[in-house]
This record gives C-alpha cells, structure tokens and sequence, in this order.
C-alpha cells in the first residue's frame, strides 16, 4: 500500500486551489491510504483529521501558560529565531523536490523535473519578480501564471 509519486503530485496540485491546503492534504492521503484495504476510506481519512490537528490543538492549550512567561525571554526570542530560519530552509527544499517532480507526462508517469524546460523557469521568475517587486496582487499573479502556462501549452501543444 502507499501512495504513488503521480498520485501525491496530483493531490497536491488540487488541494493547493483549497483553503488549509495541508489539512485537505492530509485527509486525502489517510483516505488513499485505506484505498486498497478493507475498511472504508472515510476511517483514513477520520484518523489524518485527528491526526494532524490534535497535535497542535493539544500543544497550544497545553504550553498557553507557560508561553506568557517566556515570550520576553531574549534567549528563548533568539531560539526561536533559529527555529525560524531553519523552517525557511525546510521550505525551500520542499520547493526544490517539487521542482524536481514538478509536472506530469504521459511518458513519465512519476513526474519530470521542471529543469528540463526552460519555460517553467521563465513561469516561476515572472511570478516571483511580479509579487516582490511590483505588488502584482497573488490572485493576479496566478492568473498571470495561468496564461503562460496556456501560452506555453499553445506554442508547445503536448
């Protein structure tokens, strides 16, 4: 049992349109999960709800008092600060095997890299370039994106 690559990349894809897209995610992999079993798929999907949002829930309430103290700790703000720069490094390794993986072909059912066409580039640093530097508004930006990933699939036809 598992997930295949297509099958994460896909979801992926979807649920990125969806609000709280990690916890859409997460319920959609515990259903996948019990796809092939015998136990419906609505249980995988009941325990990856519980399961990604009791953790947090529980931590919250849990360190609320204990928080109020320690905020104004200048050893714990610089901690933190740490932890901060260390998720952003987390972040741009999960965009980097996203780009690696980055768009299906019928040839390649696991996903191709976004390296082997230099158009997928140009997409991602007009995008990029458009929201930093000029305050293009994100919901411009993706239609922005949309069009030249439709120019490209124009011009291209695959």
């Amino acid at each position: 049992m598992g997930v295949s690559g297509r099958d994460f990349l896909l979801a992926l894809a979807i649920i990125q349109a969806l609000p709280g897209p990690n916890f859409n995610f997460a319920v959609y992999l515990g259903a996948l999960t019990l796809q092939r079993s015998q136990y419906p798929t609505i249980i995988g999907s009941l325990i990856a709800f519980v399961g990604i949002f009791f953790p947090g829930l529980a931590l919250a309430v849990a360190v609320q008092g204990f928080w109020r103290v320690m905020r104004t700790n200048p050893g714990v703000v610089n901690v933190l600060r740490g932890v901060n720069a260390t998720a952003v490094g987390l972040v741009f390794t999960a965009l980097y095997r996203l780009w690696e993986i980055g768009y299906l072909t019928p040839e390649v059912n696991s996903g191709r890299s976004l390296a082997l066409n230099r158009w997928w580039f140009v997409v991602a640093a007009v995008t990029y370039a458009e929201s930093a530097w000029f305050k293009v508004p994100p919901p411009l930006a993706i239609v922005i994106g949309v069009v030249l990933g439709l120019c490209w699939y124009g011009a291209v036809g695959r």
